[in-house]
């Protein structure tokens, strides 16, 4: 299964050459990301250090935050070559960033492999995780984030879990429109084990539910009106990019951030 994964995400970099939508359809959903993974780390009020940037994909998100987060230096990773193809291709049209951003590839589950003993002030991943085909591989990939973090450093994840799928999905049949299905390569959280795996190592300061609003506004409302309309929804459609401005509420995305900090 990891290497049908791996086949998966390979072919989808070759797709989406020169596209937003490399790691997601949804590039609105994409920027909400970007949003709120700034706006954590400028609530930190770092004055420096280094980000080690898990499943970074093309490369997109991080040259974004690393462009509003001067401060920091970053490392992404990604098993897929194609995909750090592009973020170094990316990263040549950013020359303001090479001093900062470098794209290496590398495997979560073996962090030694690609990081040796080093450690950094902090970690992102971003519907990394996911990815793995197993609870056991999920917890061991967190186990070697943490051993690469330092000390009192943050873990910043923005994971998919099933209780805010569950919810969207009861929403959307109270209004006649058909669930959506967890698609066959990821492999969603339960908080409780998600907690349980990292707790042997952070702290859980916050869990955010930043994409709440967001997808009970695109995929129960709108999609509730293109049925009636009998259209197809439209990734480009102008509700996404209203939608990434209100404010979260509730539980109705599976698209959670849980900002967790080493313990000592």
């Amino acid at each position: 299964m990891k290497d049908k994964i791996k086949e998966y995400w390979e072919e989808r970099a070759k797709q989406s050459v020169n596209s937003r939508a490399a790691t997601t359809n949804d590039i609105y959903l994409r920027e909400l990301e970007i949003r709120t993974i700034v706006q954590t780390l400028q609530g930190m009020n770092l004055l420096g250090g280094t980000s080690l940037d898990v499943g970074c994909g093309d490369g997109y998100s991080t040259l974004k935050v690393a462009d509003a987060v001067p401060n920091l230096s970053f490392l992404g990773i990604d098993y897929s070559e194609n995909m750090i193809r592009i973020a170094r291709e990316r990263l040549d049209s950013h020359p303001e960033l090479k001093g900062r951003v470098k794209f290496i590839v590398g495997d979560v589950t073996d962090l030694e492999q690609t990081c040796g003993n080093t450690v950094f002030d902090l970690s992102v991943s971003d519907r990394c995780l996911i990815n793995l085909e197993s609870t056991e591989r999920q917890s061991h990939a967190i186990a070697q984030i943490a051993k690469h973090i330092k000390p009192s450093g943050y873990f910043i994840a923005i994971e998919n879990f099933i209780e805010g799928h569950d919810n969207m999905n009861r929403a959307r049949s109270s209004v006649g429109v058909p669930e959506i299905p967890i698609r066959w390569h990821n492999l969603y959280f339960k908080e409780q084990e998600f907690v349980r795996s990292a707790e042997r190592f952070f702290g859980v300061l916050e869990i955010k539910d930043f994409s709440s609003s967001y997808y009970f506004a695109t995929r129960v409302i709108y999609s509730k009106m293109c049925q009636m309309r009998g259209e197809e929804p439209d990734y480009n459609h102008e509700i996404h990019q209203l939608s990434v401005n209100l404010p979260w509420v509730g539980q109705f995305s599976p698209i959670r951030m849980c900002v967790l900090r080493k313990k000592l």
